[in-house]
């Protein structure tokens, strides 16, 4: 994931953020906020009473960070960073990684010597990556043998990726916060997105239900369209009264032309 670079849809919605065409102001609360050790509570107990919210992302690279937006709720966490499941204490999945290699640098040389058969052989392994930022070793190591670093603050647990994996649940203070600012919203818009999974879905649902006006700009179906909830298309399809319009478009040349078309406008204002 390291390797990753943020892409043109990225840079957009850093340059809509920054005109504040996309992002809503709310009151801030306790309830927005953990009280493990990510100091993430000190940010409400020295704020200004307001929460900021531009990007609700179920992407887990931290890619829009990367591109340079400010207020970003990681829905599903990230995976550069781990969380011991002891104390709560975070550390760095590079440092972690780091020394994790230390340990077992004799294991390591050895599951990286052997090479496949041939492309059909089951032991076949890659080090390529994997979509869930693994990789595939051969079956025949022994995972028995590998040192695990234990956290550095409590000196007893293990590490977990700091992701919301299928099965676990999203941090109830992550979803309250990002429904306080769905509902003082003046609308949604979703991007690139099937929001095929409920813990984003959910938010559709609870604008839909309070008559918040949505847009979804997406390539393929996307879960409000199969349920019946979107009968709105911009692009083709039948239309109606419902607040919610489908966009089907490429996600990256159509933000970067509704950002060209701002920057137009205000050029002719000044």
């Amino acid at each position: 994931f390291d390797a990753r670079r943020p892409n043109a849809g990225h840079d957009a919605l850093v340059q809509l953020e920054r005109w504040q065409k996309i992002g809503v102001t709310f009151d801030d609360s306790p309830a927005f906020h953990n009280n493990d050790n990510d100091n993430d509570d000190s940010r409400y107990l020295f704020g200004n009473g307001m929460n900021h919210m531009s990007i609700i992302t179920q992407n887990v690279d931290h890619l829009h960070q990367r591109a340079g937006s400010q207020h970003v709720t990681e829905l599903h966490g990230r995976t550069s960073r781990l969380k011991c499941m002891q104390c709560g204490a975070y550390e760095s999945r590079n440092t972690f990684t780091s020394q994790l290699e230390s340990l077992n640098e004799e294991w390591l040389q050895d599951a990286l010597s052997v090479a496949p058969a041939n492309d059909d052989d089951d032991e076949k392994y890659a080090t390529e990556m994997r979509p869930d930022g693994d990789a595939q070793l051969a079956h025949h190591q022994s995972y028995s043998a590998i040192t695990i670093p234990s956290c550095r603050v409590c000196g007893d647990g293990f590490y977990k990726p700091d992701v919301v994996f299928f099965g676990d649940a999203v941090p109830k203070h992550r979803v309250d916060r990002c429904k306080a600012a769905v509902l003082n919203a003046d609308g949604l818009f979703c991007v690139g997105t099937s929001l095929a999974v409920h813990s984003a879905y959910r938010f559709v649902k609870l604008a839909a239900a309070e008559g918040i006006p949505i847009c979804i700009l997406n390539v393929g179906e996307t879960r409000p369209e199969a349920e019946g909830l979107l009968v709105n298309a911009a692009a083709g399809g039948s239309s109606s009264s419902s607040s919610i319009t489908k966009i089907e478009a490429p996600i990256g040349s159509t933000l970067a032309a509704l950002v060209n078309k701002f920057q137009e406008e205000t050029e002719l204002q000044s």
